[in-house]
């Protein structure tokens, strides 16, 4: 029985991770269980957590602090903060912060569980690289949670043929429909716009090439570090039919009024903005990236796989469902069945059975 948990994650900022950290939480004390949550760094909370929750955040930490000097600040602070809240088991999301969770509770009888949510094709930089290198050679967590298959083979080669690996998706936020709201002509993608595995330049040379022009292209995100996609757009004479929204608190509303989801990435850890966009009942068309989208989508059925890095191919797939209505209909219809498959009750006892059984 797992009665109580212990989390530990960077923070709940805005973010992919930051989201699954929170919903993993949440969906743990709604039913019934003791959680402590232990974030590494003190940023502005965009999610919200059940007030049962445990929250313990660190002191900020000074930017004349070396890299070393911060490593040794978080390796002693999961120490502390993991010993005071008693817990049998914890459960790390990020490569990185689990080297330091691994270093840190070595000599203990803590169970340190790893969410590894980094895509296959993810590179951290050199001073991460070189300090999760040196942890997982001499210390191997208890096991390791995968999202998809593709970084389940991935992951056992990093960590080890000794170290228990599972494939379990994310929990599925709670999704809200807005069954009053009429779909508009919006083309929707979301993510992080300074992050370049995101591919919205992908997006936006395809949108440029689509003949429709009733239809606008809404970009939901931070904006910090986007300007080139501004820059792109103008370039190509599209930049009055492109929105770009910003931060969004409540994005259901916005999956409510989109018409279709594009997710033109390079690569993801797991494309949590599809999910929860197949879940708000939209067609959705991703690229057959690293990875994720084949997990989820059954090609023509609840989705639309396009051959990663085919621009027009993309174009094209947008276009025909912009021209079938039925179609985008049909197609959203089976989307929504996600919301079963990946229901956050199912997942927690995945995830509870794992870290019972390791």
């Amino acid at each position: 029985m797992l009665d109580k948990i212990c989390i530990i994650g960077p923070s709940i900022h805005m973010g992919g991770m930051q989201r699954a950290v929170v919903t993993l939480a949440n969906s743990w004390a709604n039913d019934g269980k003791k959680v402590d949550l232990i974030l590494l760094f003190k940023l502005h909370h965009f999610f919200e957590l059940n007030p049962s929750i445990k929250l313990a955040e660190p002191p900020e930490i000074s930017n004349s602090y070396s890299k070393i000097r911060r490593l040794l600040f978080l390796i002693k602070y999961i120490k502390t903060r993991v010993k005071a809240s008693q817990c049998a088991s914890v459960l790390v999301f990020g490569r990185y912060y689990s080297a330091l969770a691994v270093f840190a509770l070595r000599n203990s009888n803590v169970k340190v569980i790893i969410s590894d949510r980094a895509s296959p094709l993810y590179r951290d930089n050199l001073f991460a690289h070189l300090i999760t290198k040196f942890v997982f050679y001499f210390y191997k967590p208890d096991g390791v949670i995968a999202q998809t298959k593709i970084a389940a083979a991935f992951q056992q080669k990093f960590y080890g043929a000794s170290v228990p690996i599972e494939v379990i998706p994310n929990a599925l936020r709670p999704v809200r429909l807005y069954p009053e709201i009429k779909r508009e002509k919006i083309i929707l993608a979301v993510g992080r716009l300074g992050d370049a595995l995101k591919g919205f330049d992908r997006l936006i040379d395809a949108f440029s090439r689509m003949k429709t022009s009733e239809w606008v292209l809404a970009i939901a995100g931070g904006d910090e570090n986007g300007q080139y996609l501004k820059d792109q757009a103008k370039r190509l004479g599209i930049l009055s039919r492109i929105q770009f929204l910003g931060q969004v608190k409540n994005i259901d509303l916005v999956y409510a009024r989109a018409g279709i989801f594009v997710i033109p990435s390079r690569s993801e850890g797991f494309p949590n903005a599809l999910c929860e966009a197949m879940a708000a009942g939209l067609p959705c068309i991703s690229f057959d990236f690293v990875a994720g989208p084949a997990d989820l989508i059954q090609n023509g059925l609840n989705g639309i796989l396009v051959k990663d890095g085919d621009i027009d191919g993309l174009a094209l797939s947008i276009e025909n469902l912009i021209n079938h209505p039925q179609l985008r209909s049909d197609i959203g219809n089976q989307a929504m069945k996600i919301r079963d498959h990946l229901h956050s009750d199912k997942i927690i006892s995945s995830i509870t059975n794992f870290i019972l059984h390791v």
